[in-house]
């Protein structure tokens, strides 16, 4: 009797571990998990350069939405306040980031380097302009307030051969005189 009473104890201990697994893995990889809302950026017909996206920015433009997407419209100075927060979580950059350049009557859509994935560099011509380096983030760029560490989003649209040969740094200019 004692043997069979250590065996159901221990299958009912199997069993409550292995539900508890199977929740955990349920809430960390499907319904708890945070999914950010898809996004579509609008960039200046020719911009290339870094892109700087700060959120919670009282002076910054009005949230806008394109069906179920954000959209952000990026100025020449490549740097957009906007009064959105900060968008994280988990996303399907595939299917729910979307680039574009914005010409007079048409759009032009950006593809975007992704170094993890493995069809990222099939056919992908050095001169060819595209969207990489995609980061969320906290930054402190040591202007604005004293120590501000800003949220915002940034990434890259340049051609591969230049991604070197740049300087991507944010100055106080282009900080300042973001909307132009």
């Amino acid at each position: 009797m004692k043997i069979r009473s250590v065996i159901i104890s221990a299958l009912f201990i199997m069993v409550l571990l292995y539900g508890a697994y199977i929740l955990w893995a349920i809430l960390a990889f499907g319904g708890g998990c945070n999914r950010m809302a898809p996004e579509t950026h609008f960039l200046p017909d020719g911009y290339t350069g870094k892109v700087y996206i700060f959120f919670n920015q009282s002076e910054g433009r009005a949230r806008e939405y394109d069906e179920n997407a954000r959209v952000y419209r990026i100025p020449k100075s490549g740097v957009l306040r906007t009064k959105f927060k900060s968008n994280s979580g988990t996303i399907d950059a595939r299917k729910d980031l979307n680039f574009y350049y914005q010409k007079p009557d048409t759009l032009l859509e950006l593809k975007q380097y992704v170094f993890a994935r493995a069809d990222s560099t099939l056919n992908l011509d050095s001169n060819t302009v595209v969207v990489f380096g995609y980061r969320i983030g906290r930054d402190w760029f040591g202007f604005g307030k004293e120590g501000e560490k800003l949220r915002s989003t940034t990434y890259i649209v340049d051609s591969l051969k230049n991604v070197n040969k740049r300087d991507y740094k944010l100055t106080i200019e282009r900080f300042e005189n973001w909307d132009h």
